[in-house]
């Protein structure tokens, strides 16, 4: 299965190409509404029978919109058509982004150049290469899109890229991860990630917005916009560096549990549902396994049900040998860290899930 992966980069240009740029998006939008208009009225998303009578009048109407442009516009008036079942007629704002593909833009990883077909032939522009992007430079280039931001009157180039398989791994280690509100990610190697940062970056954002809330103008809601976003990006930036470190570990199978039910669970009152609605688990979740998938690395998802309360050593199971972070077996004597206990079950769980990947294993190895 090949990897892919959508990168994005802010376009510069100068003025009259933007202009040209904003037009064509103008002209695209209204090469997307004759498709769309046609379809709604035929009750139709074919894409071949909206060519045959959209095409030529499109083409008349709108002269100088390269015709590759016009049949993009086509197909996502289709596909808008097609997600809407012809119920209603699909609308699409002027600026809307584009979709390219490979014949009307071409695209220079290495030196950061792009040139662009428009209403008034080929736009030059150029973007910056983060350094976190020069592991895409080698990548096979499938589409792009170009979008607009109009609050920051920015262009951006969204390049969809795909990488073949790397070689296979042959040997399966495990590593149990077990994800916490007190602590974010805890591994069975040992390793734990814990979250005070985020709980008092939490603490300091919700006493500023309490502080907003109670104010109740304009400039305040305005600056409670801005700090949810402050937040969120805070708290995705710490889901991505743990993330990057457990996916550059030495170990090729990631084993998590399936918490996709426990927001539905019993409540335990309006603190802790406070905190199990903060907490991005299933966002870590994504990110180590876009990762992974990457690098040719798998995830897998194990029964949640057990992992704290059962003893990692001898596997016995019974709801009093947690006592918060604490872990005592009742049976054996055995002690640890009640996270690290979960994680090292849920690598044991990890192990006997291997038969759902891919490529079987030759050899395999727990921590």
């Amino acid at each position: 299965m090949n990897v892919l992966r959508t990168v994005t980069f802010k376009l510069r240009m100068g003025d009259r190409d933007r202009v040209t740029l904003a037009e064509t998006m103008r002209a695209y939008t209204k090469a997307f509404s004759e498709s769309a208009k046609w379809g709604f009225e035929n009750k139709s998303w074919n894409k071949v029978d909206n060519h045959h009578a959209t095409y030529k009048l499109v083409r008349l109407s709108i002269p100088d919109l390269p015709s590759s442009l016009v049949q993009g516009a086509r197909d996502c008036a289709c596909e808008a058509l097609k997600a809407c079942k012809c119920r209603s007629l699909p609308e699409r704002r002027p600026l809307a982004a584009m979709r390219y593909n490979q014949r009307v833009v071409t695209v220079n990883l290495v030196h950061g150049i792009a040139t662009i077909a428009s209403i008034k032939g080929r736009i030059k522009a150029t973007f910056f290469i983060p350094q976190n992007y020069r592991d895409y430079l080698t990548w096979k280039i499938k589409s792009s899109t170009i979008s607009y931001d109009r609050r920051s009157d920015t262009f951006y180039l969204h390049v969809s890229l795909e990488h073949d398989d790397p070689q296979p791994i042959t040997e399966f280690k495990v590593l149990g991860i077990d994800r916490g509100i007190v602590n974010i990610a805890v591994c069975s190697d040992n390793t734990f990630y814990n979250s005070k940062k985020v709980k008092n970056t939490r603490a300091k954002y919700a006493h500023l917005q309490k502080e907003l809330q109670s104010k109740g103008t304009k400039s305040a809601k305005r600056k409670l916009k801005r700090l949810a976003g402050k937040e969120r990006r805070f708290v995705t930036d710490v889901n991505h560096c743990i993330s990057k470190q457990i996916v550059n570990s030495d170990y090729t199978v990631f084993a998590l549990e399936d918490l996709s039910k426990i927001r539905v669970q019993k409540r335990r009152g309006k603190q802790f549902n406070h905190k199990l609605n903060n907490w991005s688990f299933y966002q870590l979740e994504q990110f180590i396994r876009y990762k992974a998938e990457a690098i040719e690395k798998h995830t897998l998802l194990v029964d949640a049900r057990y992992t704290s309360q059962k003893c990692s050593e001898c596997g016995h199971i019974y709801k009093g040998n947690r006592n918060g972070s604490s872990f005592r077996c009742r049976k054996c004597g055995f002690e640890l860290h009640a996270d690290l206990n979960a994680s090292r079950n849920i690598a044991q769980a990890g192990i006997s899930c291997l038969s759902r990947l891919p490529c079987q294993p030759a050899q395999c190895s727990p921590v």
